[in-house]
Order: C-alpha cells, then structure tokens, then sequence
C-alpha cells in the first residue's frame, strides 16, 4: 500500500529548509561581513570616543581624590591617587584593550574570496543540504547524518565549496521519509521567523542601514568627530583645574 502524505506537508517543509537557509546564510556569511565592514568603517572613531570618555571619568574622580585630601588637609600623594584610579578603571581599561584587539583582528582578517558564480553554487548546494540534513527537518536521521549536517554549517560559514560537495558525494541514500506534523512544522516556520526577525533587529545587522546608506555613514562618522574634538576640550578643561587644585 503507498503512503499518502499530505499536500501541505511538503510546502511547510519546503518553507522551513527556505527560512533555515536564511537564518543560517545570516548568521554564518551576511552579519559577520557586515560585522568586519562597520568596524573597520567606524571602529577607530568610537574606540577613540570611547577612551576619551574613560579619560574623563578619570580625571573627575581625580579631582574628586584631591578634593578629599584637600578637605581634610592633608598631603596630596598624586602617586597614592593614580593607584586607586588604576584600581577603580581597571575593568574599563580591559574593555578599551578588548575594543583595540577586535579592531585589530578583523583588520587582519583574510576572507576566502570565491567567484560570483562559486558562491551562487556554494549557496544552492548548501540550501540542498540543510533541507537533507537538518535535524528540523528530519528528526529522525542518524548519527553519522547529524555529522554530516555539523560538518556542512562548518564548511559553508568557511566559503568551503569544496566541502560542501565532498558531502553532498557520500550523502546516504535517500529513503521513504515517514510524514511529519503539520503543526510542528508550522511552529519550527514560527520559530525561526523570530530568530530572523531577532537577528535582523539585533547588532551587527542593525548596523546595515548606516553601511548601505553613505549619507547616513557619513553624518554619524561627522558627529563621531565632533564629539571627539568635545571630548578633548573637556579633558583640557579637567586637566587645567588639577593644575590648580595641587
């Protein structure tokens, strides 16, 4: 007796190995391109905001220490203040280091360039995969296909065509698939239209629009820049009334 599968069984899951795709295309390829290209465009700016602010946190806690030993009379021991200041920023003085390295690291990043034609392919032939081999999709696949689906996300966010097709030639064969439930397939379409939506509302790809739009990079890289020339008369400012104070 053949198996009757339900009409609207294929077309969720055909719908679910489509939304798994983009999530995973987003995750693995778009943001952490997009993630390389905001930093290298405005990390140097904000990384310098960032330490002038820190700067100045400093230097009005500095003015703070003097003032207590002023108020009390006592000796200022400049070297004895610059060692609780050390104590008290030394977490933030680890997050600016933190911010330098990443910059640093993704300037030093060497992305595997692969030809309009080889990424379309690498595209198409992961899409073909996931839809064979995510767990969503079959719940009830083996442990060596489990393997096989680790080893593609791994290969597809590498650029890895080559990989993608070594899989694609040891696939087992495909077998009768036993029919899926309806409402689970719609509440997995649900569940990873949010994770698209979360991931989309979220940094880095919350910084695309900046990217895509010049005008708009432009106009925040500007304002960047006049905080930073803000923040310099500051620490001018803050540093003259130290001078004073001792």
């Amino acid at each position: 007796m053949s198996l009757i599968i339900h009409p609207e069984v294929e077309k969720l899951k055909e719908r679910l190995s489509q939304l798994i795709f983009e999530y995973d295309y987003l995750i693995n390829q778009i943001c952490p391109k997009i993630e390389i290209e905001y930093v290298l465009e405005f990390g140097l700016f904000e990384y310098e905001l960032y330490k002038l602010e820190l700067k100045i946190d400093k230097l009005k806690r500095k003015i703070q220490l003097i003032q207590i030993e002023l108020n009390h009379e006592n000796e200022i021991d400049l070297n004895k203040i610059d060692e609780i200041l050390a104590r008290e920023f030394e977490e933030y003085e680890k997050q600016l280091q933190a911010q330098i390295d990443e910059i640093k690291s993704l300037e030093d990043v060497k992305t595997k360039e692969l030809s309009d034609e080889e990424f379309k392919k690498l595209k198409k032939l992961y899409k073909h995969l996931i839809k064979k081999l995510h767990p969503d999709l079959n719940p009830n696949q083996t442990f060596f296909e489990y393997s096989l689906f680790l080893s593609t996300v791994k290969h597809f966010e590498n650029g890895d065509l080559k990989g993608l097709e070594s899989i694609l030639a040891i696939l087992p064969e495909e077998e009768t698939e036993e029919i899926s439930e309806i409402d689970n397939l719609k509440n997995l379409i649900e569940e990873y239209e949010k994770r698209i939506c979360d991931v989309k509302k979220d940094y880095p790809y919350n910084k695309k629009g900046l990217l895509d739009d010049k005008k708009s990079g432009n106009e925040y890289k500007q304002m960047i820049i006049e905080l930073i020339d803000d923040r310099k008369d500051k620490i001018r400012e803050l540093e003259n009334k130290i001078d004073e104070l001792i």
